[in-house]
């Protein structure tokens, strides 16, 4: 099998990625994991209709109760929370129980936040589905949901018990799901010292044709990258920051578009605002504004977005839970070199705007 360990907050666990879902099994074995344990599938709506037989299988292999809610950003409350602690009282959950997260991030987030707050705190398992999900936010513990707008305010630090990736799901995947991913993919290239960016410059069409060994180095280098920047701050008070590259503009692009935009084309969006500031306050090269904005093209990522309300977009940034009374920033100041919690005024913001996605040539 092939697998990543994740070392973080006194804690080690396994990411398994695979081609497909034939080791599974062997997985749970590695982890103990018996048909006489109390099992529990957590899905949305999507997910569980495009992946019913595999999810039966399990049902009955395990003896497994499923639930699954809406799927979508929108379900992403503590309504759902709510629902699924229903479902496991109802169910008898206990202290032993185990959840199995299979979904996108929302599942993700929304599972692990139920796992590290029901009976004080149970195992569970993520087995991502979506791209952005399996180079990005299957690792990490951070896990929570949305409130009153503000996107995951409510949460906590929580690690599975193991990842289990098959890029086999990314065959079914939406084209704007699957771009999505590729904006986080991309963020990891420009933050971290890799290949990545060059890799995809040359490599951009096996990219879009999702060819399995491409798919394999992406996502076990952008979780790699990931994996060595929160064992050294796994609570995000430092260096961590780096992985919120082009999200404070992305928060803001969310909310004006009321989440229809998806969270990796903001983020890929965030990046080119948060690369103009960069230029402005750290003198980075314009070459890497032509450089990404070139790979959007090619990958076929907007590169521009019209904000009808300046001050809804402040207003969303200035509120995010990662300011502290002044809007931060990542920024570059080479590829691969950051500069973490850069205080950026409204002004700059606007002008970055206007300089880049909302420039009208």
């Amino acid at each position: 099998m092939n697998d990543l360990k994740v070392e973080c907050a006194n804690s080690v666990y396994d990411v398994y990625i695979e081609n497909d879902m034939d080791n599974i099994y062997k997985a749970f074995e590695r982890n103990n994991i018996k048909n006489t344990d109390k099992v529990f599938i957590i899905t949305d709506s999507k997910v569980y209709k495009l992946y019913l037989s595999f999810i039966k299988g399990m049902e009955l292999k395990y003896n497994c109760k499923v639930y699954f809610f809406h799927e979508g950003e929108e379900y992403k409350n503590f309504n759902t929370v709510q629902g699924i602690y229903n479902f496991l009282i109802e169910n008898n959950g206990n202290r032993d129980s185990i959840l199995i997260a299979i979904g996108g991030g929302v599942v993700g987030d929304i599972v692990g936040y139920v796992a590290s707050t029901f009976m004080r705190g149970i195992r569970y398992i993520g087995i991502p589905t979506t791209l952005i999900s399996q180079v990005d936010s299957c690792i990490g513990g951070k896990v929570g949901y949305n409130y009153k707008e503000l996107k995951n305010i409510i949460g906590s630090f929580y690690n599975p018990m193991f990842v289990y990736i098959n890029i086999g799901f990314l065959k079914t995947l939406e084209d704007e799901d699957y771009l999505s991913g590729l904006g986080e993919v991309i963020k990891y290239g420009l933050i971290r010292e890799n290949t990545l960016i060059s890799l995809i410059e040359e490599n951009y069409q096996q990219l879009l044709n999702r060819e399995s060994t491409m798919l394999l180095f992406i996502i076990r280098e952008c979780l790699g990258s990931k994996a060595e920047i929160i064992a050294d701050d796994f609570k995000d008070l430092g260096m961590r920051n780096v992985l919120n590259f082009g999200h404070t503009a992305a928060h803001g692009l969310e909310v004006c578009s009321n989440y229809k935009l998806p969270h990796g084309i903001a983020v890929a969006l965030g990046m080119l605002v948060a690369i103009r500031i960069s230029e402005e306050k750290l003198d980075l090269s314009t070459k890497v504004y032509s450089r990404i904005e070139n790979i959007y093209n090619k990958l076929g990522f907007i590169t521009k977005y019209k904000i009808d309300n300046f001050d809804l977009f402040l207003y969303a940034i200035n509120r995010d839970k990662k300011n502290d009374n002044a809007i931060r920033f990542v920024l570059l100041e080479a590829l691969g070199k950051c500069k973490i919690k850069a205080h950026v005024n409204n002004k700059e913001i606007i002008n970055a705007l206007k300089n880049s996605i909302c420039r009208e040539d």
